[in-house]
């Protein structure tokens, strides 16, 4: 009788390769709301224009392997139209992102709509199966498959989820600048934060109330001054 013969270990394909996600700030998604800027304004100003813009925007946020962000490049430059469905579909989870997030913000409730662009999207993205330790700490590993734009956006909706479940516990806040509209968390101790940032929108602010005082002073001054004329 002939001993049972291990299966031969192969090398795997590049295909084969476990998808690994890095640890990623709870606002990641927030951040990703926020590559379209200005969205008050009649001309908002977009950051994302392109499949490969996106990728450069996760690679910046170093949550991917950058072999799996040079994986997704090369299925993008492979698969042409699907790249470009796919991005499509990014941009539509952005905004349902921003409708969900704005409204928690606003304290109003979430459209069924958004809810469901969001849940679909995670259908879509690889599932969170295990952890797996890492040189310098641990990492999410998903299920075995090839990179593709659903797996680049995978970190995204996981935080967006996570964010959506703990929303009770977090305060996230739209920027007051009615131009802006920038999402972020307040994480200052009087939670009274109600701006993006300071030097930007919240310096414009002040100096936008300083401009009316000073014209009201002027027309008052000038209303006596002709008062005082007659």
């Amino acid at each position: 009788m002939r001993p049972t013969e291990k299966p031969s270990q192969s090398r795997r394909s590049s295909d084969d390769k476990p998808f690994l996600v890095g640890p990623y700030p709870e606002d990641l998604s927030l951040g990703f709301v926020n590559t379209l800027s200005w969205r008050g304004r009649s001309e908002p100003v977009e950051t994302l224009h392109s499949a490969a813009d996106l990728f450069n925007w996760i690679e910046r946020s170093e949550v991917l392997p950058r072999a799996s962000i040079a994986e997704a490049r090369n299925w993008a430059r492979d698969h042409e139209k699907q790249a470009a469905h796919g991005f499509a579909k990014a941009i539509e989870v952005r905004e349902a992102l921003f409708a969900i997030f704005s409204a928690i913000a606003a304290g109003a409730g979430v459209a069924r709509e958004g809810f469901q662009t969001l849940e679909a999207a995670l259908t879509r993205a690889p599932h969170r199966a295990r952890l797996v330790p890492m040189a310098n700490g641990y990492a999410w590993s998903g299920p075995v498959r090839r990179i593709t734009i659903d797996e680049v956006l995978a970190p995204i909706l996981w935080s967006a989820g996570d964010l959506l479940v703990s929303a009770a516990d977090r305060r996230i806040r739209c920027c007051a600048n009615d131009e802006c509209l920038w999402l972020f968390i307040d994480q200052s101790k009087t939670n009274s934060r109600r701006w993006c940032d300071m030097q930007s929108c919240g310096n414009r602010a002040k100096a936008q109330r300083h401009y009316a005082r000073s014209r009201q002073s002027t027309g008052h001054a000038s209303r006596r001054s002709s008062g005082n004329d007659g």
